[in-house]
């Protein structure tokens, strides 16, 4: 059996190659053959990955890292079949509490994952596939375009303080510029315009190191969640984003819950200011306007 290992070396600050390493040294363990995708980058890492799954020179992959890596991973394998296992040892890893994965434990990740592949213990989980002008990608969390992403751009471009703190730190100084977006998002063909402070299109319910955003999104159902608020102004923001941890934010009235399979979203520049660049997994995919699709049971995760 052929394990194809993708890290990112240059991500925390050199802390994810001796992470990768400690992840090959556990993997020697087992009776398979080990083949080594990762590259200096995300994007050369990305293209290892592909060139791997196109070839069929791997069994299954495994992405080391935190949900930028695990996004990687998604994109390299959504569609082909080729079954996908998470290390997760970043700083946020919402995409493992999600799936109650072993979080920050390289060896007890390992153990979980090489078990259900030899088991054959895969679980068939909806993924999304997204298409702008970039081209296409696939994620497998939450695709944000309003404030969520502002804060998410933000808090990649920090280096103090460490972990969920700096995403903290980052919603701040965004609530200090706060203003809200003019959309249209269509829902399965279901237009609705108007100004926006959030929107999250989610087919999981975390972001931001544990933020419940869409407490009913489901990865098995087909559908996605699509999470919208209208919030007039930076005091009413700044008492509601707490109630976004618990996932009691859906219970205002001013926050709006729609499923759908098929989501666009676009700027209307009529009713607010210009979106932010849209994040997916907490890594940057592009500016509006945006096509999510639900792809049911598109991507095998060993669990």
């Amino acid at each position: 059996m052929r394990i194809g290992v993708a890290v990112n070396p240059a991500s925390g600050r050199g802390r994810g190659g001796m992470l990768g390493q400690e992840a090959f040294r556990v993997l020697e363990s087992y009776p398979v053959e080990i083949v080594d995708l990762s590259g200096q980058s995300a994007r050369q890492a990305l293209a290892n990955c592909k060139d791997a799954v196109a070839s069929n020179r791997i069994d299954a992959l495994l992405a080391v890292g935190g949900d930028g890596m695990v996004h990687l991973g998604v994109d390299a394998v959504a569609g082909t079949g080729l079954p996908l296992g998470i290390v997760a040892v970043g700083s946020g890893n919402d995409i493992a509490r999600e799936f109650r994965l072993p979080i920050l434990n390289v060896s007890n990740s390992i153990h979980q994952v090489m078990s259900s592949l030899f088991g054959e213990r895969s679980r068939a989980t909806d993924v999304m596939e997204i298409t702008g002008s970039h081209g296409t990608t696939h994620a497998l969390a939450v695709l944000s375009a309003g404030i969520d992403a502002a804060i998410n751009s933000r808090t990649n471009l920090l280096n103090w303080p460490k972990g969920n703190l700096r995403y903290l730190r980052a919603t701040g100084e965004e609530l200090a510029n706060y203003q809200t977006y003019g959309v249209r998002i269509e829902i399965d063909g279901v237009a609705h315009a108007g100004p926006a402070t959030l929107i999250s299109v989610a087919n999981t319910r975390f972001v931001g190191g544990g933020m419940n955003i869409a407490p009913t999104a489901r990865t098995n159902n087909g559908q996605l969640d699509v999470v919208v608020a209208y919030v007039p102004n930076v005091r009413t923001v700044a008492s509601l984003l707490p109630l976004v941890y618990l996932g009691k934010h859906v219970a205002s009235p001013l926050v709006h819950v729609i499923r759908g399979r098929h989501i666009r979203i676009c700027e209307d520049r009529q009713m607010g200011g210009p979106a932010p660049l849209a994040m997916a997994d907490g890594e940057e995919i592009g500016h509006l306007p945006l096509d999510i699709r639900c792809l049911a049971g598109g991507l095998e995760l060993l669990v």
